[in-house]
């Protein structure tokens, strides 16, 4: 399972509400928290609802959150190309799977699920079939 949040400007991107929602994740057990660059669809951009995309600057804040939170896995999305869309070991920081949108560009997991370089166990489900 993972979660995925939409973040939109203005309405839950400060970092109080950030805190709660990457703490009751915590809470939860070791669960992904993907937090997503808000695109406003044209009816809401019409009406003025929001003021436009989530800002990358937000994102990364809302990233290191979760982090300092303790969250092991957080993702920033719908931002390609970006370091935070990638996995790091969360106990040495090594780069373990690097993503370029939905697409993985390296795989680095042992066979065994481990992160190779300190031993990790990555707790990842399935199988990744080099192409």
């Amino acid at each position: 399972m993972e979660i995925t949040t939409s973040i939109i400007p203005g309405l839950n991107d400060d970092e109080e509400c950030l805190r709660e929602i990457a703490g009751k994740i915590r809470e939860i057990g070791d669960i992904p928290w993907h937090v997503t660059q808000h695109y406003p669809d044209y009816k809401a951009f019409e009406v003025g609802l929001y003021p436009g995309r989530t800002p990358v600057e937000t994102l990364e804040n809302a990233w290191k959150i979760g982090k300092r939170e303790g969250l092991n896995y957080v993702y920033a999305g719908n931002v390609p190309s970006h370091r935070y869309e990638n996995t790091y070991c969360p106990t040495c920081g090594e780069l373990l799977i690097r993503r370029l949108g939905f697409d993985v560009i390296d795989y680095k997991i042992t066979r065994k699920k481990r992160c190779p370089r300190c031993g990790e166990e990555i707790p990842i489900v399935g199988s990744y079939l080099r192409g």
